[in-house]
């Protein structure tokens, strides 16, 4: 997997209680949840050291992700009768788009772009934060390979 992948899964991630790091060290992407929840111990947050090692990931909003929608549906020429306007004008409608999605057979349109939306405003948080997208993926890259479990 690449870093930009799990960068990707952490901004697209819409619980909210789910807080993802970005090692500044490692360049690997940490769920700071805990032991209970994730069989590793969390960040160590009175350590002076780790509020400099680890940036907080965005996360896309809900009003923001209604956003994408909308510039999805605008987009999808295969959408004549303008389904998916209608499902996001219903009761629950990130339930209802998903819905349509499905039933229109653009699943993987609408992943390939909510992705490629979620690259570009990584990008652009990445270069606001003066962070150096390629040392970290060799960081990351360096602590995959190191794993045991790479073959």
């Amino acid at each position: 997997m690449k870093l930009i992948n799990e960068l990707i899964d952490a901004y697209l991630d819409n619980h909210l209680e789910h807080p993802y790091y970005l090692d500044l060290q490692t360049g690997e992407v940490v769920l700071d949840l805990g032991a209970v929840y994730t069989g590793e111990p969390g960040i160590d947050w009175d350590d002076e050291e780790n509020e400099e090692r680890y940036v907080d990931i965005p996360k896309v909003g809900s009003d923001e992700a209604y956003r994408i929608m909308i510039k999805f549906a605008q987009r999808t020429p295969s959408d004549p009768e303008d389904k998916l306007f209608d499902a996001l004008n219903e009761n629950r409608p990130f339930r209802k788009f998903k819905d349509m999605i499905y039933r229109l057979d653009l699943e993987d349109e609408w992943y390939a772009f909510e992705r490629d939306y979620a690259a570009e405003q990584l990008k652009y948080w990445l270069e606001r934060n003066d962070l150096d997208y390629k040392e970290l993926s060799e960081k990351y890259n360096q602590h995959h390979t190191d794993s045991k479990w790479d073959l």
